[in-house]
C-alpha cells in the first residue's frame, strides 16, 4: 500500500510538471496582448522566445524584446521572472556583446528602443551593413516603408535591421538623435560608420546607401 501510494504521488507530481510545461508552451505559441507599465501596448504579439531578462515578441512590425522590468507583476510571475538570474544573464550578454552582434547578421528586424536613449554602437552588426529605422506606430508613412526594409533584411545576409520606436515627439531617444520627422533611416557601413540619412519614404535612396555602405568599412 505504501509503495502504491508513493507511485500515485510521483505520478501526480509528474502530471503537475507536464501541465506546467503545456501551459508554458501555450503561452508562447499563441498571439496575445501585452501592456507595459509605461502604458505602451503590443497587440496580437506572439512570444517567440523567453529569456531570463525578458521576452522576445514578434509583431507585424517586426521583433521586439520586452524586459521583465517593463512588465506588470502578474506577467513577470507568468513567465517565472527571477531578478537575480536576469541580472546575471544581462551582465553576461554585455560581456558577449561583440560576439552576439556578429552572430546576428542577416536576421529579421529587432526593436532596440521604445523612446529611451540607446547606445547604437552596441547594436551595430559589425562586418555587415546596419540599417536603423526610426518610426512610430501612429506614423502612416512608416507603415509604408517598414515592409520594404523588413524584406531587405530578411533576404540580404549582409544587412541587419534595427528599429527605434520614438513613441512620441520629445522622448529621450528622439532628442538623442535629433529626430524631427519619421520615418528616418540611418545606414551604417561594415565598420560602424554612418554613411547617410534618409528622410521619408524613399526606399531607393536607402538601397543606394546600402550599396555604398557595403563597399566601405571593414
Amino acid at each position: 500500500m505504501v509503495r502504491s501510494g508513493a507511485r500515485f504521488f510521483a505520478a501526480k507530481g509528474k502530471m503537475k510538471i507536464l501541465t506546467s510545461l503545456i501551459l508554458c508552451i501555450a503561452s508562447v505559441a499563441f498571439a496575445d496582448d501585452f501592456k507595459l507599465i509605461n502604458g505602451r501596448e503590443y497587440k496580437d504579439a506572439t512570444v517567440s522566445r523567453v529569456e531570463p531578462d525578458g521576452i522576445v515578441l514578434r509583431t507585424k512590425w517586426g521583433i521586439a524584446k520586452v524586459y521583465f522590468v517593463e512588465l506588470p507583476k502578474d506577467e513577470q510571475e507568468r513567465f517565472r521572472y527571477n531578478p537575480a538570474i536576469a541580472s546575471a544573464y544581462s551582465a553576461q550578454q554585455t560581456v558577449n556583446q561583440p560576439t552576439t552582434a556578429v552572430a546576428g547578421r542577416g536576421q529579421p528586424s529587432e526593436v532596440i528602443s521604445h523612446g529611451a536613449q540607446v547606445d547604437i554602437n552596441q547594436h551595430l552588426a559589425r562586418g555587415n551593413v546596419t540599417v536603423v529605422e526610426f518610426y512610430a506606430d501612429w506614423c502612416g508613412p512608416c507603415r509604408l516603408l517598414s515592409p520594404s526594409l523588413e524584406q531587405m533584411a530578411q533576404t540580404d545576409p549582409e544587412v541587419a535591421l534595427r528599429k527605434i520606436d520614438i513613441v512620441r515627439w520629445g522622448t529621450p531617444v528622439s532628442q538623442q538623435f535629433n529626430i524631427h520627422s519619421v520615418p528616418q533611416v540611418n545606414v551604417y557601413d561594415r565598420g560602424g560608420r554612418l554613411v547617410g540619412n534618409v528622410f521619408g519614404v524613399d526606399f531607393d535612396r536607402v538601397k543606394a546607401y546600402v550599396v555604398q555602405a557595403k563597399t566601405g568599412g571593414s
